[in-house]
């Protein structure tokens, strides 16, 4: 019973790419996948944090032509059959950015086709046959990716909302201790002033 759950598993999650990077400055990260010829091809990003929030993209096909490719996006989705069968690369560069780093979760979703499961050679192993089964398990997956990309965006915007909550409430304290202090200060000034002015001095 273990191991069919296992191969379940490995089977779910077989062609998912989900991830949450960091992209310093004038840094290139690029992900490669290798597909087959008609099988679709998802790409989603979205910048998390970081700068004003853009980053350049690019994707490439296998003999490197240039499929997509843009300076500063913050936000993007892309789903496209491959014509050709081989390698295909998705970079992010940051090299606009100076200094800030860029955090953004993306995902690289390569939905096989029925060839692929049905064939061994092309498959490489000979854990499901049905291919029917295995096209609900791709779906599955996508939906289950979806949903846990969805819980990990809200948990970095809690976590931003957070840091911005944290720091006007440290400087509304620092302030009210502030005032009050700077208010005491030029109270007990004046009134050494005014002291020192009406001040009498008497010659011997």
């Amino acid at each position: 019973m273990l191991p069919a759950i296992l191969i379940f598993f490995a089977l779910l999650f077989e062609s998912v790419r989900g991830f949450i990077i960091t992209v310093d400055a004038h840094e290139d990260i690029c992900f490669h996948e290798h597909v087959l010829v008609s099988e679709r091809i998802t790409i989603s990003f979205e910048v998390m944090e970081g700068g004003f929030k853009d980053i350049g993209v690019s994707i490439k096909g296998p003999e490197n032509e240039l499929l997509h490719h843009s300076t500063r996006e913050s936000v993007g989705s892309f789903t496209f059959s491959a014509s050709k069968m081989g390698v295909y690369t998705l970079c992010f560069d940051n090299q606009l950015s100076t200094l800030t780093p860029k955090v953004l979760m993306f995902q690289f979703h390569v939905i096989r086709g029925l060839a692929y499961y049905t064939d061994p050679q092309r498959r490489g192993d000979d854990v499901l046959e049905q291919a029917v089964v295995q096209l609900m398990l791709n779906e599955l997956s996508a939906k289950m990716t979806a949903v846990k990309q969805e819980q990990e965006y809200m948990h970095v915007r809690y976590r931003g909302h957070l840091d911005v909550s944290d720091s006007v409430h440290f400087r509304i304290v620092s302030w009210s201790i502030f005032g009050p202090s700077l208010l005491l200060i030029m109270t007990i000034l004046e009134v050494y002033y005014l002291k020192r002015f009406f001040e009498v001095r008497r010659v011997v």
